[in-house]
């Protein structure tokens, strides 16, 4: 008698943990698939992570949104989940757009450069592959917050063309998107609220692989203005949208100030949003995620 209890308690155990996972699962506005590997660079993968939303059918259905996942540009599995936990990747599942989590490599490994060129790969990637998630390559937006923010805003206006020619199938493809939107990025280096070289260029690895150690002032300046979206601008490039803290600790507001009135004197779409009283990230962020899930609606 006993046996036959225990054997339905068991029973009963994994019942109940099987409903609960179901009902995570229905809850959750994704499926997520981890390390998608989108490219290669010098023997090693490049990972992404892609979000497929649990309702097929809502309004960005069909729209893929590619997040750059990076974080003083680093970019790993714990800062994916940073990502996740304060709802950049939830909040436009929940709408029914698909987003591929871009992880473009670290400061420790890759020059800001290079982590452009990776980006660049994961959008041509996304490109290739979009029948298979159901979304439309003409239709991609490209989104990211501080470092990847800035990573993005790099994307979105240093775009390379198809190749018809090109060895390497991904490159027949190109890197234009649809719409750009960012939270608290850099954007230029070169005037740092009034300050030369913002963040030190973070010990100058962002730019020189192994430090500014005998560069000169005129190779870092160059190096600098190469990495800020400032001077990237130009007429003909897609709308963007700014979200920034008038209290930002880390990356000053001036920096998206400055970059929306650039934008906008060039002719171009800028829209900025300043979080009053808001420093680098805020408690009430999913407020922002939710109109800019709503503004990538409305471009794409």
């Amino acid at each position: 008698m006993f046996d036959i209890m225990r054997t339905a308690m068991r029973i009963i155990v994994v019942l109940l943990a099987l409903c609960l996972t179901a009902a995570a699962e229905s809850e959750s506005p994704y499926r997520q698939t981890q390390n998608v590997i989108y490219g290669e660079t010098d023997g090693v993968g490049l990972l992404m992570d892609v979000f497929a939303p649990t309702r097929p059918d809502g309004p960005g259905h069909g729209l893929g949104l590619i997040c750059v996942t990076s974080g003083a540009w680093k970019s790993d599995r714990a800062m994916m989940e940073a990502h996740q936990r304060i709802g950049i990747i939830d909040v436009p599942c929940g709408h029914g757009f698909t987003v591929f989590a871009v992880r473009p490599g670290c400061l420790s490994g890759f020059t800001a450069v290079q982590m452009l060129a990776h980006v660049k790969t994961g959008i041509r990637y996304v490109k290739a592959h979009a029948s298979e998630y159901g979304i439309d390559p003409d239709r991609l937006g490209l989104t990211g917050a501080s470092a990847g923010g800035h990573l993005a805003l790099l994307a979105g206006m240093c775009v390379e063309p198809p190749d018809p020619d090109a060895e390497e199938p991904l490159d027949k493809l190109g890197t234009g998107v649809k719409a750009v939107g960012v939270f608290c990025p850099a954007t230029d280096f070169l005037d740092w609220n009034g300050k030369k070289y913002g963040l030190d260029l973070m010990e100058w690895r962002l730019v020189f692989r192994d430090g500014a150690t005998g560069t000169t002032e005129a190779q870092k300046e160059e190096a600098a203005k190469a990495v800020s979206p400032f001077y990237q601008v130009k007429a003909g490039l897609p709308p963007f949208l700014l979200v920034h803290g008038d209290a930002d600790t880390v990356i000053p507001v001036q920096q998206s100030i400055k970059l929306a009135k650039a934008l906008r004197d060039a002719g171009n779409s800028a829209e900025l949003i300043v979080k009053q009283g808001a420093d680098h990230s805020w408690p009430t962020m999913r407020e922002e995620f939710e109109k800019m899930t709503a503004w990538f609606d409305g471009k794409l």
